[in-house]
């Protein structure tokens, strides 16, 4: 029987699934604020990628999380997780995927909601109509969702999520103190999770050096993943190191906190964009040429400036188109 909404008063334990990356989770975590705003009293499970441990380290609106990797693993874990006879199971995955059929398939549950998609047509009790991706962000994308299972969603909620653990916040503030008392900070991340997200060093370069002669009250945070450290250093050897602010920690929280701190970010990574749409960061993003994932994956509720590339790859995006999108969002914030 396929039904249009649930009663939570009758719910008691529900799981989410979000098996997706850093992005993913940080603008899935709205739906565990609303569930326990409007339901407190639901146990509130999520299953998820192991990556994602550190972004839910201290995330307190859930109530136990199983990580798991797509693979083998995944299975073993469906079967332990089957034995907690869940009320509803929700997967939030808006792509059609065996992964996702296979998990209505082996959760047990009172009730199953997933987008309409055929692979899984007859596994699912609830049915969501998924919105063109084109046409909508992600975030409204799932935000219907939860709406159509007949949730009261407050406005103000609906927006990325990131719980920063006070230990990382105050080692961040402890580094940038002093220098915020005097000067601006610019935080530029350089790493991406596809190469075609990459902009080249040179490019790097002759931004920051645009930066600087026009505006030299900015420092700046040059952040990178442990694997693109060598790109980080290749950047900085061309300046002053007085021009830096020296970021001792690499934690994801961390992360999060350099950008919390920072005035405005630079990123052509769609995670660094939803945290600072989380945490209230001005943002200067780039994008590839993908009119869906312009739209779908943009900054949300937070000053920014996007900028897409003529392609496929967003090395095309010019230093001076960069540049301008920058000047724009200072003048916007009054940045002196």
């Amino acid at each position: 029987m396929v039904m249009n909404k649930i009663n939570f008063l009758d719910i008691k334990k529900i799981l989410i699934v979000r098996l997706g990356k850093i992005g993913d989770i940080i603008t899935t975590s709205f739906v565990f604020e609303i569930f326990k705003i409007n339901y407190p009293f639901i146990e509130l499970h999520l299953l998820t990628l192991s990556s994602n441990r550190e972004v839910l380290q201290y995330n307190p609106k859930v109530d136990k999380i199983f990580y798991t990797k797509k693979n083998i693993l995944l299975y073993y874990e469906l079967l332990k997780i089957r034995k907690n006879n869940y009320d509803l199971v929700i997967d939030l995955n808006d792509n059609p995927s065996t992964t996702t059929a296979n998990i209505f398939r082996l959760v047990k549950a009172i009730y199953k909601a997933g987008y309409d998609f055929q692979k899984y047509q007859k596994l699912l009790d609830i049915k969501i109509k998924p919105l063109e991706k084109k046409n909508y962000h992600v975030i409204e994308q799932i935000q219907n969702f939860i709406k159509e299972l007949g949730l009261t969603i407050d406005n103000n909620l609906v927006k990325p999520t990131f719980y920063i653990g006070c230990e990382e916040l105050n080692d961040v503030k402890n580094e940038l103190n002093e220098i915020k008392k005097k000067y601006k900070v610019v935080a530029i991340n350089i790493s991406a999770g596809a190469p075609i997200r990459y902009w080249t060093v040179s490019q790097w370069i002759d931004l920051l050096r645009n930066i600087n002669a026009n505006f030299p009250q900015m420092k700046y945070l040059l952040l990178s993943t442990n694997k693109d450290e060598h790109l980080r250093q290749k950047i900085k050897s061309n300046f002053n190191n007085n021009l830096f602010i020296n970021s001792d920690y690499n934690s994801i929280q961390h992360f999060a906190a350099y950008i919390k701190r920072a005035d405005i970010l630079i990123t052509p990574d769609t995670s660094a964009v939803h945290i600072a749409s989380a945490l209230g960061t001005p943002v200067v993003a780039l994008f590839p040429n993908y009119e869906w994932n312009f739209i779908s994956w943009q900054p949300y509720k937070v000053p920014h400036r996007s900028i897409k590339s003529p392609t496929e790859n967003v090395k095309k995006i010019s230093v001076k188109k960069v540049f301008e999108n920058f000047l724009e969002l200072k003048n916007e914030l009054k940045i002196n």
